[in-house]
């Protein structure tokens, strides 16, 4: 999941870095990162799903790779539908398109790299004011 929001983050870099170039090799870089995130993406929020379903029947871990797709999905639709709305009409024209893209593909990476940390780092909870003492 990280991998794949992370190619969408380059991907943006890509055609922000060609103002928007349609043609020729960042174009064909930016299609490649484009779907390299795509399966990328769906493949870590399926597996997170079946991941969290270790232990139980095949079929609910099936059932649970299927609701990982609609999720990312789902996750795609409303981060995008919020990014567009709050930034609106843009110049240049690509980057309205490319915005929610953009914003998906970093705070699904950014979700995936929370979630991929230690365990031990996932449960220590650091209290205001108190020195680490060891």
């Amino acid at each position: 999941m990280a991998a794949g929001g992370f190619c969408w983050v380059v991907k943006f870099v890509v055609i922000a870095a060609t103002d928007g170039a349609v043609s020729g090799m960042p174009d064909t870089a930016a299609s490649v990162l484009w779907i390299t995130a795509v399966i990328l993406m769906a493949m870590g929020v399926s597996g997170l799903f079946v991941a969290l379903l270790v232990g139980r029947h095949v079929l609910l871990r099936v059932l649970g790779a299927i609701g990982g797709l609609v999720a990312w999905v789902l996750s795609y639709v409303v981060i995008e539908g919020f990014t567009q709305a709050l930034v609106g009409d843009t110049d240049p024209a690509w980057l309205g398109d490319e915005i929610g893209i953009v914003s998906t593909g970093a705070v699904l990476m950014t979700v995936g790299l929370l979630i991929a940390r230690p365990r031990s780092a996932r449960n220590e909870v650091p209290q205001a004011g108190v020195a680490n003492r060891t």
